[in-house]
Parts: C-alpha cells; sequence; structure tokens
C-alpha cells in the first residue's frame, strides 16, 4: 500500500512539474492537458495494476519428510497470447518498414536488439519457482504472523526459513495443529510480526 501511495504521489508530482512547464501551451491549446493527464493516469494505472498490485500464486505440498511450495506470478490467461501478438506485430512493423524502404540496413542495429526481444517474447512462459523444507526433525523455530496469516519455519538460524502464506485463519491453525505433530518437541514457537519475502 505505500509503494501504490509513493507511486501516486511521484505521478501527481510529475504531472504538476510538467503543467507549470508546459503552462503557456497548455492555456493556448487546453486539448494537451487532458491528453497528457490521460498519459500520466494511464502510466499510473499501468504500474499499480501489473507490478504493485502483481499477484503471486503458492501451492504447498505437506509430506512426512518435510513441505515444498512451488510459487508464480499470476498473469491473466490471455497474457501468452497477448504477448506472442505484440512480438509478432512488433516483426512485421520493422519487416514492412525495411521492404518499403528497400533498405535492409535498417534492421541492423537498435531495431536488431528489438527482433531478439521480440523473440524472446514470443517464447515467453511464466517461470515456476520451487522450494523445499529441510527434514521436520531439524527445525527448532516457528515465528507465526497473525496479522499477515503466515507461518514461518527455521533451522539454527532465526534470519532464514520456509515461509508459507494463508487466505484465512481456518487453514493456519490447521497448518500450526500439524506442525505441532511432525516438529520435535523443543521447537520454539514465536508470535510477531514479521516482513518476510520468499527468496
Amino acid at each position: 500500500m505505500r509503494m501504490q501511495l509513493f507511486l501516486g504521489l511521484g505521478h501527481v508530482a510529475m504531472l504538476l512539474f510538467n503543467v507549470w512547464a508546459w503552462w503557456d501551451l497548455f492555456i493556448q491549446e487546453p486539448h494537451w492537458a487532458a491528453v497528457f493527464t490521460s498519459v500520466i493516469a494511464a502510466n499510473y494505472a499501468y504500474y499499480v495494476g501489473l507490478m504493485v498490485r502483481q499477484k503471486t500464486i503458492f501451492n504447498y505440498t505437506l509430506k512426512t519428510d518435510g513441505a515444498t511450495v512451488e510459487y508464480y506470478l499470476h498473469y491473466p490467461d490471455f497474457a501468452s497470447s497477448f504477448f506472442k501478438g505484440i512480438a509478432i506485430f512488433v516483426m512485421l512493423v520493422f519487416g514492412f518498414v525495411a521492404v518499403l524502404t528497400g533498405s535492409l540496413l535498417f534492421l541492423v542495429g537498435p531495431v536488431a536488439m528489438a527482433f531478439i526481444a521480440a523473440i524472446k517474447l514470443l517464447n515467453w512462459e511464466n517461470p515456476v519457482h520451487h522450494r523445499q523444507t529441510a527434514p521436520w526433525h531439524l527445525h527448532e523455530f516457528v515465528t507465526v504472523d497473525h496479522r499477515r496469516l503466515m507461518v514461518i519455519i527455521h533451522c539454527d538460524d532465526i534470519t532464514t526459513g520456509f515461509a508459507a502464506r494463508f487466505p484465512s485463519k481456518a487453514l493456519m491453525d490447521k497448518y500450526l495443529a500439524f506442525l505441532r505433530k511432525v516438529l520435535p518437541a523443543n521447537a520454539e514457537y514465536i508470535e510477531k510480526a514479521t516482513n518476510w519475502h520468499q527468496g
């Protein structure tokens, strides 16, 4: 939420600065003020929608010897087709301009780099990351964050561990009950707020 606020304040400051700098143009042709404001608003919406508010999907598997998690960024179902469409469009535009101008030298330099980026975009797949815990008997600490609905299990170093996030308190309580069965009896449970990030 803080990141979204700072991003919004930055966009408002940028808008106010440009209104001040281009005041004479905006007075003579007011439609440019609307165009510029729309561009700033669209840029803000893009950053908030696709970067600040990007969801991560977590899939946990609990086994007798440990736990695993696979996590990946959430993209809409059409994202792969959309990215491939952009890549094909970019390659067609550059190819058309090269044929239209009759110059294959057009395809050298920045256009070649754009072609390489478009080819990478054609092969885009959402990467899936995997993490696994150490065996249950090696864990000595458990950090419980009720505010963020997180449980982090640690071995001997409390700064590293395996974080589990939950959509509801009931599911988190089930996981804690499971941990009390499989972890050593001397495992220490610590309840505190944490700023843990999956790494």
